[in-house]
C-alpha cells in the first residue's frame, strides 16, 4: 500500500488487489479502506480483531487464519497493509509461510516504507555515513552497540520496552 494513499501503491500491486477474490486490509484508515473498495467489492477489514486488553499476537494469528480459510476453499486472496507489509508486520509474513508450507503459492510485493519516507524527507542518503537501525525494545535489552559516525534510527519508539509482541 505504501504511506501514502494511492500515490505509493505500485501497478502490480494494484493488479494484485483487483483481480483477487477477496482483499483483507490490515490497515488503521477507514478512509483507505474506502478507496481499496472502489477497486474491489469485497474488502475485508482486520482492524475489528484488535480489542482492549487483547493481545496483539492474538490478534495476528486471528489474521492468518482468516486469510488462510479463504486460500483453502480456492480463492486468491491479497493481503494489504500500511507501508512496507514486511516490515513490523507479523501477520504477512506468516500467512506466506503457513501458505507455502501448505503447498500454496504465495509472495509479497513491496511497498514503499516508513524508512523510504523518512530518507526523502531528511534529504538523507544512508550510503554517505551509514545507518542502524534498531527497534528500540531491542536497543534497550540487548545491548546493541552504536556506531556513533552514522545514523541511528529507532522504531517503535512508543513501544519501547513492550514485551507482549515476542520481538526480541
Amino acid at each position: 500500500m505504501g504511506m501514502t494513499l494511492g500515490s505509493h501503491l505500485t501497478p502490480l500491486a494494484r493488479s494484485y488487489i483487483e483481480q483477487s477474490d477477496v482483499v483483507f486490509a490490515g490497515l488503521s484508515d477507514n478512509v483507505v479502506e474506502m478507496w481499496l473498495e472502489q477497486m474491489h467489492p469485497d474488502v475485508r477489514s482486520l482492524q475489528s480483531y484488535y480489542a482492549e486488553g487483547k493481545s496483539r499476537v492474538q490478534t495476528y494469528q486471528q489474521w492468518v487464519e482468516l486469510m488462510m480459510a479463504e486460500v483453502r476453499i480456492g480463492k486468491k486472496v491479497c493481503g494489504v497493509f500500511y507501508g512496507h507489509p514486511g516490515i513490523f508486520a507479523w501477520s504477512p509474513h506468516e500467512v506466506i509461510r503457513v501458505a507455502r508450507a501448505e503447498g500454496f503459492n504465495a509472495h509479497m510485493e513491496p511497498g514503499i516504507s516508513a524508512e523510504d519516507c523518512l530518507y526523502a524527507d531528511l534529504g538523507i542518503d544512508p550510503g554517505r555515513f551509514g545507518c542502524q537501525h534498531f527497534e528500540a525494545s531491542q536497543l534497550l535489552f540487548n545491548e546493541r552497540k552504536i556506531d556513533s559516525t552514522g545514523y541511528l534510527v529507532l522504531w517503535q519508539v512508543g513501544l519501547v520496552g513492550d514485551l507482549s509482541l515476542g520481538m526480541l
